[in-house]
């Protein structure tokens, strides 16, 4: 059996029907608190599934109950790597990162902000820079707890889990290294997609950028992470008046940089900027990718991944930072992205070309065609189970 970990996300009912249909046996710990209701994402009714109140269920009772061959985390969140510190046995754990636990953590965090989103956050918050190169050293964020009398650091907590864990898993092999290189260790990396394309274009497989369309969407959510201001700063010289830029802006919490990305956004842009504010389903988002022929993902760190796949997969022209990490994963695949620094002021927002969409797509198949992804994960149980 693997013990899966996971939260209520959008995301968890894919995991849970994935790996309930390889051929190994599942138990997945949805993690809640005493606040807990009802689960406000997952759908899924299978008896594999589990609440863990983390406040008063003990994880050493669940894994002597369920004997579990491994755990499987599904990201590190916090009361994650808290659990792991309370397993006294040896058991081979695996985290599947999802990109905000790695690109997160302090000493790799200030590098994905380009120039401009950078100058906004650090105006913003007096604290930001000197809070930054605390939270980089060990040694100083001990001292700033006890000077503050504080509990320990969140970070400090997460490292000491990792030292618990054996592996890492990611389709994108570029995450590992980009961890390794700031924080060595002895993880070893298991390749592992997670989605299969149909669950990226929520079954709206035949769905197609339309031959007419114009428009661009930049970033996917209300984070600095997307260098929004850096993106509007580059675009604005070459907007066309029929075109609209579509900002999403309903995901993520930080209403000062809402307000300032729409401020800027109506400024450098005007009648074409368009804010997203109101969440859509998934249904009437890919209706609007397809009135899209560009997409700009201009993030330092692999995020926006199930946009990416899915616009790449619908035959838009993608855009995005050299600096990525998924950029180069893309590009030893054979999936043709773009330069936003170096290439957008030729190619801008023109449909793309017919034969570097079917190759996209017959590129995307072969890795997330829904054979091959459950053949990975039956792997990936299997490594990690020791079977």
């Amino acid at each position: 059996m693997v013990l899966h970990f996971v939260k209520d996300e959008k995301v968890t009912d894919q995991i849970i029907e994935n790996f309930e249909r390889i051929n190994i046996e599942n138990c997945f710990l949805v993690f809640s608190d005493d606040n807990f209701k009802e689960y406000n994402y997952i759908k899924s009714k299978s008896k594999s599934v589990s609440l863990f109140n983390q406040g008063d269920d003990d994880i050493m009772d669940i894994i002597r109950n369920k004997s579990p061959k491994a755990i499987l985390l599904h990201s590190l969140h916090l009361e994650f790597a808290k659990a792991l510190l309370s397993i006294t046995m040896d058991i081979n754990i695996a985290w599947y990162t999802w990109g905000f636990d790695v690109y997160g953590l302090p000493k790799i965090k200030p590098s994905t902000y380009a120039p401009l989103t950078n100058e906004f956050l650090l105006r913003a918050d007096a604290k930001l820079y000197f809070g930054r190169i605390i939270l980089k050293y060990q040694t100083l964020r001990r001292l700033y707890s006890v000077f503050n009398s504080k509990e320990e650091s969140r970070y400090d907590v997460i490292f000491k889990s990792i030292e618990k864990i054996t592996y890492f898993v990611t389709y994108i092999e570029e995450d590992y290294h980009c961890f390794s290189d700031s924080y060595p260790n002895k993880l070893s990396y298991l390749y592992a997609p997670f989605s299969t394309i149909s669950q990226y274009l929520a079954g709206s497989g035949d769905t197609k950028v339309k031959e007419d369309a114009k428009h661009i969407l930049v970033g996917n959510s209300n984070t600095p992470e997307c260098n929004h201001l850096d993106v509007f700063e580059k675009l604005s010289p070459y907007m066309e008046s029929n075109a609209l830029v579509y900002v999403p802006l309903s995901y993520g919490g930080n209403e000062t940089y809402r307000d300032m990305v729409l401020t800027n956004g109506r400024r450098r842009l005007g009648p074409s900027f368009c804010a997203l504010l109101d969440f859509m389903s998934r249904e009437d988002y890919i209706q609007m990718l397809a009135s899209c022929s560009t997409g700009i993902f201009y993030h330092y760190r692999q995020q926006a991944m199930g946009n990416i796949i899915a616009m790449l997969y619908m035959g838009a022209r993608i855009y995005m930072s050299s600096k990525n990490p998924a950029f180069s994963f893309f590009t030893k695949n054979d999936i043709r992205v773009f330069d936003f620094d170096l290439e957008f002021q030729h190619f801008r927002n023109t449909t793309l070309e017919g034969q570097i969409i079917v190759k996209n797509r017959t590129n995307l198949n072969t890795i997330f065609n829904e054979k091959q992804v459950l053949k990975d994960l039956e792997i990936l149980a299997k490594t990690i189970s020791k079977q």
